[in-house]
């Protein structure tokens, strides 16, 4: 009964995730680009040295730090991959997201068909109350959420690891569950809101 769910999810979301992938690393790299541009708050204000043989204070004026530079937009950023990576830079980390999209998106999209088609009277269609539909959501991307944490750090990394040093590349096992609540708490809400918002307005325009 679930499996058609799963495949078609899937499938689906495989096509999306590598079809899209180029403008998620360029959205990756550009928030990478200011973890070098921090001034310190001492820059900002004087530094006050006391002489104790004097008993003099002396005000040493540090200069205002200079203006960051302008940071490149997206098409920028693009074309700065292109340059130094070649076309196939864009696709850096591609094979991570097709791991997530098929452990995560499969698994969530999958669950939810599943759980809507148990949970709904026979002969209803698969429809469901509110309630259910939100219950649904969270069980699915909680779940998939999980099972596709590790591909999903796996993806940011291979689309980031070459801008990190050397001694942060290998972390062990349990790296690949950093961000895993906060992951699964987003997932879970973000799943309900997707397919109630699909079901709810896929009815609307049904009976419109």
């Amino acid at each position: 009964m679930g499996l058609k769910g799963f495949l078609e999810g899937g499938i689906a979301s495989i096509v999306a995730g590598c079809s899209t992938h180029p403008l998620d690393l360029v959205k990756v790299r550009m928030q990478l680009q200011g973890e070098a541009i921090s001034p310190s708050v001492s820059a900002l204000r004087p530094a006050v040295a006391r002489h104790e043989a004097t008993g003099m204070t002396t005000l040493h004026h540090h200069h205002p730090p200079p203006t960051p530079p302008r940071r490149p937009g997206p098409i920028a950023v693009g074309a700065q991959i292109l340059r130094a990576e070649g076309p196939a830079g864009l696709f850096s980390g591609v094979s991570a997201t097709l791991l997530r999209q098929t452990l995560y998106s499969t698994t969530r999209m999958g669950l939810y068909d599943m759980l809507k088609k148990r949970w709904s009277a026979p002969g209803d269609g698969g429809s469901l109350p509110l309630h259910r539909k939100v219950a649904a959501g969270l069980i699915a991307g909680g779940i998939g959420a999980a099972v596709g944490n590790p591909a999903d750090v796996a993806m940011v990394r291979m689309q980031a690891d070459g801008r990190l040093p050397p001694t942060v590349r290998a972390e062990g096992p349990m790296a690949l569950y950093k961000g895993f609540v906060p992951t699964v708490s987003r997932q879970g809400p973000f799943t309900v809101v997707l397919f109630v918002t699909l079901e709810q307005v896929r009815k609307l325009l049904k009976d419109f």
